[in-house]
């Protein structure tokens, strides 16, 4: 007979998809502009508002700031959901029946 004790974590319970899929759109053109054509928040915010982009929540334009955080809060969503863990296995006995 074996006893022992496994121990884990995960993100995966948590819950991982509340954006809506326009809040998931927007982010997703932020990012690819700020890190692959290396747009300020300025000039990602003078394109959205050219094309009439406004905010989600509130329906304004998407100033720098509010840019800037759709960024910002993006990334730290991205790095909890992506995260991992070690799997412990621990306290493990085995005993040596006699029959």
């Amino acid at each position: 007979m074996i006893t022992f004790r496994i121990s884990f974590k995960t993100s995966i319970l948590t819950k991982r998809y509340h954006y809506t899929l326009e809040q998931k759109n927007l982010y997703q053109e932020v990012k690819y502009l700020y890190e692959e054509k290396s747009y300020s928040f300025k000039q990602i915010s003078d394109q959205f508002i050219s094309k009439g982009y406004k905010s989600i929540r509130s329906n304004k334009d998407l100033l720098p700031n509010y840019i800037h955080s759709i960024y910002k809060k993006g990334k730290v969503r991205e790095k909890r959901i992506e995260r991992s863990f070690k799997t412990i296995i621990d306290n493990v006995i085995i005993f040596k029946l006699k029959w």
